[in-house]
């Protein structure tokens, strides 16, 4: 079973319009296989748009944070909440139809009130000036664990919804 056997691509992405616009995340829906199948692009930071716009930030740090992430809520069963090796909260749902893994949905982008981007890190992984990455982490919004987790909430039924209808 596909995600699109669930919901259309379009409805899919009036989810992540959703996220995007009442959670203020980067959001997305992926397959089983971890692939993106919508094609809607959301990022709400400069910080973010930096990282994927070079594919070794992609790679060190965007994609082992949802690899993990992923493997963790699949294996669980369970909404996980974590950071990025750059500081920046991730919420992965999984998606399940009866004991079948379908996909993930959740969202990301923005720091736990209170922390601070992990600016080294993202230096070293994309190559660009310290400075540079300082200066677009100013712009990385915060985000209360409640709403975090109000946000975790809403995808759970979303996804017990869709799954059981």
């Amino acid at each position: 079973m596909l995600m699109t056997d669930l919901l259309t691509k379009e409805q899919w992405t009036d989810l992540e319009k959703t996220l995007h616009n009442d959670w203020g995340v980067n959001a997305c829906a992926y397959d089983a296989k971890g692939m993106t199948f919508t094609g809607f692009k959301n990022l709400v930071n400069p910080l973010c748009a930096e990282i994927k716009s070079h594919p070794e930030g992609i790679q060190a740090i965007c994609s082992v944070a949802h690899q993990h992430m992923a493997q963790q809520a699949q294996s669980t069963g369970k909404t996980i909440i974590e950071q990025c090796d750059a500081g920046l909260l991730k919420i992965c749902t999984p998606v399940f139809v009866d004991d079948e893994f379908i996909g993930i949905v959740g969202g990301c982008g923005r720091k736990l009130e209170g922390n601070n981007v992990e600016t080294f890190i993202v230096h070293k992984a994309i190559n660009i000036p310290l400075e540079t990455v300082d200066k677009l982490a100013e712009d990385v919004p915060e985000i209360i664990m409640e709403k975090a987790q109000d946000m975790a909430k809403f995808l759970e039924k979303f996804v017990a919804d869709v799954a059981h209808a």
